[in-house]
């Protein structure tokens, strides 16, 4: 019976192991479920709501602008500012950022579906026959464009879905600061060149790729008499209106309650001008153009098209990436919560996977939208899904509203919006300051996505960042150090005038690990920091032997040392050349030639590594230590080996090339090795042969 009642309850044990855990993985895969049912609605609803408008008002025309970033139809851009919020309030774990279309990501992908839909592919004769110029097909290149930017949003949407599911949200860490922000800077000068065209009204060619840039301004400026005076007067106009209407927020945000809506201001004003005054009939003024009313039915995307994006999916998936998990920390750091990685990736990926059969394109937290959310008073994600509801009104009922909206107007909102990303520039003297090698990523990020374009401009940066890291780790800072009089500290004898060097011991640290691309550097500072160079001892070592070669030499064969053979001289005579040689001759010279080659070069009897900053050593970096100082009679001793760094692989390499028993936790104890083998080192004349270094 015992065993029954034993095998019942592990049972129930193991069933409710398995509950809690299913629970655990429910709760991690919607964070909604972890605060939804304790939300507090009297204290967190009336400031979600307000926020929630707030973001709502800027999220439709940023949705509008966007798109002509992305090189779609506008109205793309509000399903893309419905859907993925909706569904991020579920799986997100940020309650502050707020998701849907963004500057960067815009531009990433309206690059890629000019790439593969060029205007020049659909340029068509007319039917007639006639002597015509060709006429491009809008409506079929921008049906294309739109197929392109669905399938790259799926692939995304796979792509960080599996890294969150692989564990993969450390990935972002390999995107530094510097290098982020002067991608994102570059990337900033991208839209705004692109969006030249729209507020002077003039017709060119969208271009991508390396030179991009400078392609499409050539092309703006070579065309410039044709702009259109009535776009660029409405244009800046808006520029000037938002500019200040920013300013004010700024200035003032402590006193206004919810900041100006400045973006719904210019849209609803300026639809309504050009409405009235039939800006694009009677003034050739281009308008958003038709916006279907309602929501498109879900269909699988062109799957025939991924092979040609699969690289750009890659890179638009860490970007955006990286662009959500660093705000979010953000916002969490300041108001004491914490956000999971991992989690976001997942988020992040459903919202681009499962919205891009609904016709979106891909999407990212925006910092402008990410601030009104959070400084209106948002609590959760209920203000994000109020403000996709907000998108939601328009799309369903009053889309044809915004028809008439002037491009130039949303080209505006979006030059203004990115006035945050060029304050960037200043990062420049202060990396100065700081660190030069930051400042040549933020600079290497800048000029290579300025010129190369925001896809091969990532690739090289980032490729550039793991090149300063190897740069780092082949030019460590070494020292020799020594003791410090009545204390337990080792420091850098150039740096501090009160440390002491013991006599006969070196102390060499170096900050840095030593592995195949290193341990020749470290090996070569290792001879020049102690003096000890084995190839010149080797060298005097053989010299001495070779000496002693021609003296033994010289004694078994005397008569040819005086330079007389045995056939000539009698035995006699012989025996007195001989004892002359030996006795004066040969010993004068031995004496003077082993003067100089069995004194060594140098005292030193003990070197010390201090591997304290050192993380991690090859077979290789332990090989080229070995090659150099096995042979030598100079003891080689370990020092800063901590418990948690001596683990069973690193034994293995010490072992390697030697005893373990010479391998000390601290340079203190290392040192009171050597001194107890060779007595006789001491500091300086300080202290006596019998005397120690005092006890820390």
């Amino acid at each position: 019976m015992p065993d029954i009642f034993r095998g019942v309850a592990n049972e129930l044990f193991l069933l409710m192991c398995s509950s809690q855990r299913a629970k655990a993985a429910v709760l991690t895969f919607l964070p909604i479920l972890t605060w939804l049912p304790s939300y507090p609605v009297k204290q967190y609803l009336f400031s979600d709501v307000v926020s929630g408008l707030s973001t709502g008002v800027v999220q439709l025309p940023q949705g509008l602008a966007y798109a002509m970033l992305a090189a779609v139809p506008p109205v793309y851009g509000l399903y893309s500012s419905f859907y993925p919020v909706l569904l991020y309030t579920f799986f997100g774990t940020s309650r502050h950022i707020s998701v849907g279309t963004f500057a960067v990501i815009s531009l990433m992908i309206g690059g890629v579906a000019v790439r593969e839909a060029p205007d020049s592919m659909f340029y068509t004769l007319p039917a007639n026959g006639s002597n015509i110029s060709a006429v491009l097909d809008v409506e079929a290149r921008d049906a294309k464009r739109v197929q392109v930017a669905i399938v790259l949003t799926t692939m995304v949407g796979i792509i960080q879905i599996a890294l969150g599911l692989l564990r993969f949200g450390f990935v972002a860490i390999y995107l530094t600061e510097p290098l982020v922000r002067g991608f994102t800077t570059a990337a900033s000068v991208h839209v705004v060149i692109s969006q030249l065209k729209y507020l002077l009204g003039v017709k060119t060619q969208r271009f991508s790729g390396p030179l991009s840039a400078i392609y499409s301004v050539k092309a703006v400026f070579s065309d410039i008499t044709s702009a259109n005076i009535t776009t660029l007067i409405l244009g800046l106009a808006c520029i000037v209106f938002l500019y200040g209407v920013k300013d004010i927020n700024e200035r003032f945000k402590k006193k206004l309650p919810v900041p100006i809506p400045g973006e719904i201001i210019v849209v609803i004003v300026s639809t309504g001008v050009s409405y009235g005054l039939s800006l694009s009939e009677g003034h050739k003024v281009d308008v958003v153009g038709k916006i279907p009313t309602g929501l498109l039915p879900p269909a699988a995307p062109e799957f025939s098209l991924l092979p040609n994006l699969v690289t750009d999916s890659f890179a638009v998936a860490i970007v955006g990436f990286s662009m959500g998990i660093s705000l979010a920390k953000i916002f969490a750091l300041k108001h004491g919560y914490s956000v999971d990685g991992n989690q976001e990736l997942i988020a992040l990926g459903l919202c681009n996977f499962v919205s891009s059969f609904f016709k979106t394109f891909a999407i990212t937290c925006s910092m402008s939208r990410s601030l009104v959310q959070e400084s209106t008073g948002g609590k959760t994600q209920i203000a994000g899904l109020l403000a996709s509801l907000v998108v939601l009104l328009v799309v369903v009922a009053i889309g044809f509203v915004f028809q008439p909206l002037p491009q130039t107007a949303l080209a505006a909102i979006i030059m203004v919006n990115l006035l945050g990303m060029f304050k960037q520039f200043r990062d420049i003297p202060t990396l100065w300051k700081t660190s030069k090698i930051e400042l040549a990523i933020w600079f290497v990020a800048f000029v290579a996505s300025v010129l190369l374009g925001l896809d091969y401009g990532l690739l090289v940066a980032i490729a550039f960042a793991i090149l300063t890291v190897i740069y780092r780790t082949q030019s460590p800072k070494s020292a020799i150090l020594g003791h410090v009089p009545g204390t337990g500290m080792y420091c850098d004898l150039e740096e501090y005038e009160e440390a002491v060097e013991y006599e006969g011991i070196k102390i060499f640290h170096s900050n840095s690990s030593i592995y195949f691309a290193n341990c020749d550097l470290y090996v070569n500072a290792l001879k020049k920091k102690t003096g000890v160079n084995p190839e010149h001892l080797q060298a005097a070592l053989k010299a001495r032997k070779k000496q002693k070669e021609k003296v033994n030499y010289n004694h078994a064969s005397p008569s040819k040392i005086c330079g007389v053979t045995s056939e000539i001289v009698s035995n006699n005579h012989l025996m007195e050349e001989q004892r002359n040689c030996q006795s004066g001759e040969v010993h004068s010279v031995s004496d003077s030639e082993q003067s100089v080659f069995l004194k060594p070069p140098g005292d030193v009897t003990s070197i010390i590594l201090d591997w304290t900053p050192v993380n991690f050593i090859d077979t290789v970096g332990a090989k080229a230590i070995k090659q150099e100082y096995a042979a030598v009679d100079v003891q080689v001793v370990i020092a800063g080996c901590s418990s948690k760094y001596y683990d069973d692989s690193t034994r293995e390499v010490l072992n390697f090339f030697m005893n373990t028993d010479l391998v000390f936790p601290t340079v203190h104890d290392a040192v009171l090795h050597c001194q107890h083998s060779h007595p006789a080192a001491a500091p300086g004349i300080q202290m006596t042969r019998e005397e120690t270094i005092p006890s820390p």
